[in-house]
């Protein structure tokens, strides 16, 4: 980079690539949230943001039909620590959850100690047009601090962070690796529906949308292409400030 620069310098070019260095600083200076810059999809290690400790996994018993017999399923997806008794993940995960015998199970696998916690549903959207949901927990967890959640506009241009359980064979190594991608950029918009220009996988539905530390949004769909889709915080602000404890 210097060689270049001092280059630019003696063949008289060094105006353009002062302007060129301004024109970044600016651009610098305008973004939006704390990440301004597009990153790779990255396992949560101690150099990630700590605060993605209370990101979990969450399993919910189920049933669907197939050829007209009733299976038994398991819907593995993320959710987030949001109170200390209160947890958010995405209204489909519960879609099939009619066992009432058998609570989901929220587990935390970092942080001074991994935790499982038994879950029972206490308000959602109903669902993929408002894919949240909220759960309370059989008994909160102290040893991991909560994920603040907060109702913003979703400007064009805004970058945010995602993070989930993703069971794809790559990084997620199929659900038991937390991933996360910071950086990623709002594409469209949607009553109900945000989109983004990251990609996830399966698993990771439910996870939180994180704009400068706080939740504003759950993670809700994808074609593990391109683009992936979260129900932003507005539409669960009341019920998270109603419920949360």
């Amino acid at each position: 980079m210097y060689t270049a620069a001092r280059a630019r310098f003696r063949s008289g070019h060094l105006r353009p690539a002062i302007a060129v260095f301004l024109l970044n600083l600016s651009m610098l200076a305008n973004a939006t949230t704390l990440y301004a810059a597009s990153a790779e999809r990255e396992v949560f290690d101690a150099d990630s943001p700590q605060l993605l400790r209370a990101v979990g996994k969450l399993s919910v018993p189920g049933y669907d039909q197939v050829d007209g017999r009733r299976r038994f399923r398991e819907e593995n997806c993320s959710a987030s620590l949001v109170a200390p008794s209160t947890i958010l993940t995405a209204w489909h995960c519960l879609e099939h959850y009619t066992d009432l015998s058998r609570d989901p199970q929220f587990s935390l696998l970092h942080g001074s100690d991994a935790v499982t916690v038994a879950a029972t549903r206490l308000a959602d959207g109903g669902s993929m047009e408002a894919d949240w949901a909220l759960l309370r927990l059989a008994r909160p967890i102290r040893s991991v601090g909560p994920l603040p959640v907060d109702s913003v506009d979703m400007a064009a241009g805004v970058r945010v962070l995602l993070a989930g359980y993703a069971r794809d064979q790559g990084l997620g190594e199929g659900g038991e690796r937390l991933t996360w991608q910071a950086g990623c950029r709002l594409t469209e918009q949607k009553p109900g529906r945000v989109g983004t220009d990251c990609v996830t996988y399966k698993g990771a539905s439910g996870g939180p949308v994180l704009l400068d530390g706080r939740v504003v949004g759950v993670i809700s769909a994808g074609d593990s292409e391109q683009r992936t889709y979260f129900a932003p915080s507005t539409r669960f602000i009341s019920p998270f400030r109603l419920h949360a404890r």
